[in-house]
């Protein structure tokens, strides 16, 4: 039997294959949606519209170089900030140091004295006439703090005397309270600080006289306030014992009262002269500790001077420390402002840039406000001296006005760099505005045309499924 050929390939209809194009079509139309969908724009790519893409490129790119330079601004309006904050207190400390030196034009020193009660003299009285009292007699006498004594040198506890170029038979001698002068003689140039200073615990009474070495720093101090009293000598230089404030008077042949006390006067700060009850006085101005002892014979003792007196008050000179700090202060505050390696009362400047092509800018000076370059200087001689006071408060009121006038001058500056960054905020704003209306998507149309893709593409799916389904019943007959 002769069977006929037959050509199994069906083909493919024109309803598949329009079914096919239309699926094609929407899937490419439900990616394009779900890009937009995803990022909010309508046009993401130079193929969804030429024109709008690169209008919008070139807008963003604006608006970022802009937000670039706005960085730089906030960051200079930060450094303004931070330097109108220092001075302020720049200002709040100057008013103080002004107060503190009009307190001391006001204040007085409460004065320290000793007065000679054993002795009625008048002040052409020979010091000859006067029992007790010999030629060639010494009597020291000390201001500051009477019951210790500090090293200007670096001195450990292991240090010996060797290391401080002491030699062998070099003495000291040194007084504690009313005991008798000591004599301190080195014997061996190996022996140690500590064992040298530890003598005098041997020759004074117990409990009155210690000795400390913290942080490099040698006191010699009493424990009962009782007075110190130390002869300049070459032992006293090498241990580096500031003596400065330790006066020596000898009293010289047909020496009278008055010459006596002009003597003690002639020493910066010391005030003597016989009082109306016929005493000799011996006052010191600034309020300081007084010491006064007989070095050798017995002239301060037979006038009765011999001792101390602590009850003062240096008014002007606590003001004056109080001033120096204040200054001390400033120059901390100035040290301090420092913004991102830049300081602007340094003398350091900053440039603002204000566009992104950096054609508009402004450089911004700095100046220096430390208290050399204000003028200021530290209190001079203690503010004893109301002279001395009056400079200081003209040097501040001057140092005053040049801090306003910087602050007027960061002011305006931080006013015009603000403004400046304000404007460029708006111009990108502006510019992301311009872009989004070019691009920006209506993401409810998108979202409807997405779910319509959707649901034609279902259909479309199904009409091919169909077709499929009824081509491949055709070839089962066969």
């Amino acid at each position: 039997m002769k069977t006929m050929p037959y050509n199994l390939t069906i083909p493919t209809t024109t309803s598949i294959q329009t079914a096919l194009l239309q699926s094609k079509a929407l899937t490419k139309a439900h990616d394009k949606n779900s890009i937009a969908l995803t990022t909010g724009k309508k046009v993401n790519t130079s193929y969804d519209n030429s024109t709008l893409f690169f209008k919008d490129m070139r807008l963003s790119e604006r608006a970022q170089e802009l937000n670039s330079v706005m960085d730089g601004l906030t960051n200079i309006v930060s450094m303004l900030s931070s330097t109108s904050d220092s001075l302020d207190t720049i200002t709040n400390l100057l008013n103080h140091a002004k107060a503190a030196a009009n307190s001391a034009m006001d204040g007085n020193n409460y004065l320290t004295m000793l007065t000679g009660k054993n002795f009625t003299v008048t002040p052409k009285e020979s010091l000859s006439n006067l029992p007790g009292v010999n030629s060639g007699d010494e009597i020291l006498l000390r201001t500051g703090d009477a019951d210790k004594v500090e090293s200007q040198f670096a001195i450990e506890r292991d240090t010996t005397l060797a290391d401080l170029n002491i030699v062998e038979g070099e003495e000291m001698k040194i007084k504690i309270g009313e005991n008798d002068w000591i004599t301190l003689t080195v014997t061996d140039e190996t022996m140690k600080v500590t064992d040298f200073f530890g003598q005098i615990y041997e020759q004074t009474p117990s409990g009155i006289f210690d000795f400390d070495i913290t942080d490099q720093k040698l006191t010699l101090f009493t424990k009962d306030r009782s007075p110190i009293m130390i002869e300049e000598s070459s032992l006293t230089g090498a241990f580096g014992f500031d003596l400065s404030s330790t006066y020596k008077i000898t009293i010289e042949e047909n020496m009278t009262v008055s010459q006596l006390a002009e003597a003690f006067s002639d020493i910066e700060g010391i005030s003597a002269a016989v009082n109306s009850k016929g005493h000799l006085e011996i006052s010191s101005l600034y309020g300081e500790d007084l010491i006064i002892a007989d070095l050798t014979g017995e002239t301060a003792d037979s006038f009765g001077l011999s001792g101390f007196d602590d009850g003062g008050t240096n008014t002007k000179k606590i003001y004056a420390d109080q001033y120096n700090e204040f200054l001390k202060q400033i120059n901390d505050i100035v040290k301090d402002s420092s913004f991102n390696g830049l300081n602007l009362l340094e003398g350091d400047s900053i440039r603002a840039i204000f566009n992104e092509k950096g054609s508009a800018m402004r450089t911004i000076h700095g100046v220096r406000l430390d208290t050399d370059s204000l003028g200021l200087q530290n209190a001079v001689a203690d503010w004893q001296s109301d002279d001395d006071i009056q400079a200081a408060l003209d040097e501040i009121q001057n140092a005053i006005y040049q801090v306003r006038q910087a602050t007027s001058k960061f002011d305006s500056a931080q006013a015009m760099v603000q403004s400046r960054d304000s404007f460029l905020e708006i111009m990108s704003d502006t510019c992301l505005n311009g872009a989004a209306m070019l691009t920006e998507a209506d993401l409810n149309e998108v979202s409807i045309e997405l779910l319509v893709t959707n649901t034609q593409k279902e259909l479309v799916n199904n009409v091919i499924s169909i077709t499929m389904d009824t081509n491949a019943s055709v070839l089962s007959l066969f």
